[in-house]
């Protein structure tokens, strides 16, 4: 089936409207909008649509880095089984471990693999560790190092982009490792969103500061180093974040749902 086939032609108008608007401003490689069909939670449309684009980025690809959360994982769940022996899943960002394993970044590249087919490696690290000097000791460490230098140089990235807001605090990666002062040390910073547990503003400019040297990730600036990152998320509560992600062209293709996409063009056009 073709998406011409699985949607109404008004609807496919304003998803092929909304990513070309999308595109366009941000100077985006490509959109893909989720058609969010009635009965179906927009985290599974957004999932399905990710895992199409996925695909259609890693076939004759090399490298993949992976990210972790939620809508990672959901996306994890709607990938065929393929067999890519030329495919290697690597992890770009340290374990969570305190939060539900089927979310975290070692069983999300564990994962992906035996969905696609090729094999993965670890990165052994905590998501954040104690100082500054710990963990430029860690990123020295043969595993670590190998993990990041991989995941710095992947033919394609998949990253989910997490919000800082009011309602929604830090984000659920952040559980447990973040404490109260941190946070509003963030928020005094204009943090918005974060990708890989790395924090910028609503302009997509990287916070500085002790937090960010103690995230054991790759990091914004390495982004860029990579052939295609694809950005995953959707939601009222990630607008600014998905926002300022493209302005910071930390990303080079993203996927969300309509309403999303509205919001962000919406915001995008407040004066």
């Amino acid at each position: 089936l073709t998406k011409t086939d699985l949607v109404s032609p008004e609807a496919l108008e304003r998803q092929i409207a909304l990513e070309n608007a999308l595109r366009e401003r941000f100077g985006l490689r490509g959109v893909r909008v989720a058609q969010v069909d009635e009965g179906r939670p927009v985290l599974r449309s957004v999932a399905i649509a990710g895992a199409e684009v996925l695909v259609e980025s890693v076939r004759g690809a090399t490298v993949l880095a992976t990210s972790a959360g939620t809508t990672i994982a959901a996306l994890v769940e709607e990938l065929p089984i393929l067999a890519l022996r030329d495919l290697h899943v690597v992890q770009m960002i340290g374990a969570l471990a305190r939060t539900n394993p089927l979310t975290d970044s070692p069983e999300i590249a564990r994962r992906i693999a035996e969905r696609l087919g090729g094999d993965y490696r670890h990165m052994p690290a905590p998501l954040i560790v104690g100082s500054t000097r710990l963990a430029a000791a860690l990123r020295k460490e043969e595993a670590v190092a190998n993990a990041l230098a991989l995941a710095s140089h992947a033919d394609v990235a998949l990253v989910g982009i997490g919000a800082l807001t009011d309602a929604a605090g830090p984000g659920r990666i952040f559980e447990g490792w973040l404490t109260a002062a941190e946070v509003e040390v963030l928020k005094r910073q204009g943090a918005v969103g974060h990708i890989s547990a790395h924090h910028y503003d609503a302009a997509g400019r990287q916070l500085e500061g002790d937090l960010r040297d103690r995230v054991m990730s790759v990091p914004l600036d390495r982004l860029g180093g990579i052939g295609t990152v694809i950005g995953v998320a959707a939601g009222p509560e990630k607008v600014a974040a998905i926002r300022g992600a493209a302005l910071g062209h930390y990303i080079d293709v993203l996927v969300t749902d309509a309403a999303t996409a509205t919001a962000i063009l919406r915001l995008d056009h407040r004066p």
